[in-house]
């Protein structure tokens, strides 16, 4: 009996000894050649997983402010300095695991701009009580926020307007850190699955305003496809608006 119970109690201390420790991660998102993602466009989703099993261990999200300009855009960051500080957005995720796993970080947003969702997803070993803090794991979203509609006048005149910033809310203006000039915006008009026409828009200000126009004869139902496109980072943001030249009366 006394050799049965000490087996017990040794069977006890191996399995104390793998009970799951909670271990934090801090989860970001950046937008290309800007700052980070949070709350100004209405958050990012973040899932943890399992990248083997798929298994979700945690999720939330990230909200909090863009971070430091001077830091982040205008001062390059020397090795070891951080980019972030404690109002950055983010999430502090919490996994429970007893080994070292294989997670996925996927983020989804922003959410405030539907038509801007963009994804991304990251795997790294996380051990167990060996949290990833600071400025964690940084995730890079691509895409720009573009919101675009038409305006329809008399004679076919089709008046394209679209409102555009950085996936971060960062605005674009003229003499800004983000000029209009380091931008190409253009509208694809289509009808059914035939392009009809490309019509350049410029930059008409203060912030993010982008507008042009051209002339559709032809009654019927039309598509514009506006986008917004850096050649240097080759990021590229899309929206579509949808409208109708009537019949002469």
């Amino acid at each position: 009996m006394l050799t049965r119970f000490w087996i017990t109690i040794a069977l006890l201390a191996i399995s104390l000894s793998a009970v799951a420790a909670d271990t934090q991660i801090m989860v970001r998102a950046k937008a290309v050649d800007s700052k980070f993602i949070g709350s100004s466009v209405g958050g990012i989703r973040v899932i943890v997983e399992d990248a083997e099993t798929g298994e979700i261990l945690d999720q939330g999200w990230i909200n909090g402010d863009t971070g430091d300009t001077a830091v982040l855009i205008e001062n390059p960051l020397k090795r070891g300095e951080s980019q972030t500080n404690s109002s950055t957005a983010g999430y502090l995720a919490t996994v429970a695991i007893d080994t070292p796993r294989l997670l996925r970080f996927k983020l989804i947003g922003p959410y405030g701009y539907q038509q801007s969702l963009q994804e991304a997803s990251v795997t790294s070993w996380v051990v167990p009580g060996k949290p990833i803090l600071g400025d964690g794991i940084i995730i890079n979203l691509t895409g720009f926020i573009v919101d675009a509609w038409t305006r329809i006048l008399e004679g076919g005149q089709v008046d394209i307007y679209t409102k555009a910033s950085l996936l971060c809310g960062c605005p674009i203006t003229k003499d800004g850190h983000w000029q209009a000039d380091n931008y190409e915006v253009t509208a694809i008009l289509m009808q059914d699955d035939k392009i009809i026409d490309e019509v350049p828009l410029a930059f008409t200000g203060p912030v993010g305003m982008f507008s042009g126009k051209t002339t559709i004869s032809e009654p019927g139902h039309y598509k514009a496809i506006v986008y917004l496109y850096d050649a240097k980072t080759g990021n590229v943001g899309v929206d579509r608006s949808m409208f109708e030249i009537p019949e002469s009366p």
